[in-house]
């Protein structure tokens, strides 16, 4: 192997080392990219809108790529920094991270239910919240 191959290779083993305790935020959020990008095909054929490789080359790619970047990137200051700081305060590792993968998933299942508002009429997040409220009245009504 070449000198510059094996640095190549062990600079790319380096990075998945550092960056394999958030392997499954990151997949998390991509995976959450992928669905909410399925909801919007399905969307756009239900609509009858145009649907092109084209849109999804200039839509799906480049999220996909800004908010895993963004995750990494947020990861590797919350280790050299943020963690240290945040750690003070609340016993949470990598707080930061976390906050902003939850952002990001959150915003991309708000797309999600509004794709599925515009197709079947209804949002799935509001029927969750009212079986979720429901439940607790329920709770509440049998601890009286």
């Amino acid at each position: 192997m070449k000198p510059i191959e094996a640095y190549i290779y062990t600079l790319i083993n380096v990075l998945i080392v550092f960056f394999s305790p958030v392997a499954g935020i990151v997949l998390m959020v991509a995976m959450a990219t992928l669905i909410d990008t399925g909801f919007g095909i399905w969307r756009a054929i239900k609509v009858g809108q145009v649907f092109s490789s084209r849109k999804m080359r200039f839509g799906f790619v480049p999220k996909l790529l800004a908010y895993c970047g963004a995750v990494m990137l947020i990861y590797a200051s919350d280790y050299y920094i943020i963690n240290d700081l945040t750690q003070m305060v609340v016993s949470v590792k990598f707080l930061s991270t976390k906050l902003l993968s939850l952002v990001l998933i959150s915003i991309e299942v708000k797309s999600m239910d509004e794709s599925f508002k515009e197709v079947k009429g209804w949002s799935f997040l509001d029927r969750m919240i009212k079986l979720i409220m429901k439940a607790k009245d329920v709770k509440k009504e049998l601890s009286e």
